[in-house]
């Protein structure tokens, strides 16, 4: 019991001396006490919350991104002089190129054409650079068939070659020349066309036509002629009739029972009135060599030119923009 009695004094002598001693250091509860533990006013004051600034939407972060871009702006105004002129500077990575080159190698890129529906193929320009044709080629789902047209467009001479090339626009007018699987219902046949190359005095245009059936693949290449003093497009067919001729008549091979094609290169550099054309029969991996030939554009005679050489003159007639990256 005297132990309690001496705490309990102890604790009320303790308590006047903390009384006695406010005169010299008021004692504030909010301030010594109460704000180390609690949220009270004068703790807020002296300690504020951090702020953040950090914007809370994507459409917050651009108008300040755009108020801040503003602010940062320090750009004069133009000031041309009323005789100034700004020339268009042209583009040096479009330049005009031969057209068949390498040979025989150009074809139509067909990837997107079930997409797309339609494709242009690029434009190739005459030796005279008068005069563009180019193909197009579309797909009818419906059918599951693909059809080409071939057009001409001649050019605007009174501009520099470049320019005329560049700025040439369908807009400007075109001539339909050829259509080929456009008016069959048969499905999933497929006829493209593709230009070959224009002969050397632009007078005559080469082309191959395409012909597959999707589900087995192609079937053949027939090499065209579109001459322009008479308006008319011949099949080669000559040329083909001729190969087989050979290899039944000299090797007892009937092609009619085989997969076989032709592979026109282009016209021929030592007679510019015939094309040279590549024949080879699939066998696997490697096809067989069927030899390299030879006829004029009218059909009149097709010749076997070699049965072991591919490397023949080939002339590059015709030219196209094309882009340094292609």
């Amino acid at each position: 019991m005297s132990a309690m009695k001496s705490a309990v004094f102890l604790l009320l002598f303790a308590l006047f001396l903390v009384l006695s001693n406010t005169q010299a250091s008021a004692f504030d509860f909010s301030e010594n006490v109460a704000s180390h533990f609690f949220w009270t006013k004068s703790y807020k004051a002296k300690h504020p919350k951090p702020v953040n600034n950090m914007p809370k939407t994507m459409a917050d972060y651009y108008r300040a991104a755009n108020k801040a871009a503003d602010n940062a702006k320090n750009i004069p105004s133009p000031r041309f002089p009323k005789d100034a002129k700004i020339v268009d500077l042209p583009d040096p990575s479009i330049t005009l190129q031969k057209y068949n080159n390498p040979p025989g190698h150009i074809d139509i890129n067909l990837v997107t054409l079930k997409k797309a529906r339609k494709v242009n193929s690029i434009g190739v320009v005459s030796p005279d650079f008068n005069k563009m044709v180019y193909t197009v080629v579309y797909y009818y789902p419906s059918t599951r068939t693909v059809g080409s047209e071939l057009y001409l467009m001649n050019l605007d001479t009174s501009k520099s070659i470049h320019q005329r090339v560049e700025t040439a626009h369908i807009n400007q007018g075109k001539k339909l020349l050829y259509r080929t699987g456009l008016d069959s219902l048969t499905l999933d046949i497929f006829k493209t066309l593709t230009i070959v190359d224009w002969s050397v005095d632009g007078k005559r245009l080469a082309l191959k036509e395409k012909i597959s059936f999707s589900p087995d693949g192609l079937w053949k290449t027939n090499l065209l002629v579109y001459d322009f003093e008479t308006g008319k497009l011949k099949n080669l067919s000559e040329v083909r009739e001729a190969i087989q001729y050979y290899w039944r008549e000299k090797h007892d091979l009937y092609l009619r029972d085989y997969r076989w094609d032709i592979y026109p290169l282009g016209w021929d550099a030592l007679n510019p009135e015939r094309i040279i054309v590549l024949a080879y029969a699939a066998t696997g991996e490697k096809p067989k060599f069927l030899g390299t030939w030879s006829v004029d554009y009218k059909g009149d005679r097709a010749m076997l030119v070699s049965l072991t050489d591919t490397n023949f003159q080939i002339s590059q007639n015709g030219s196209c923009l094309k882009a340094a990256y292609d």
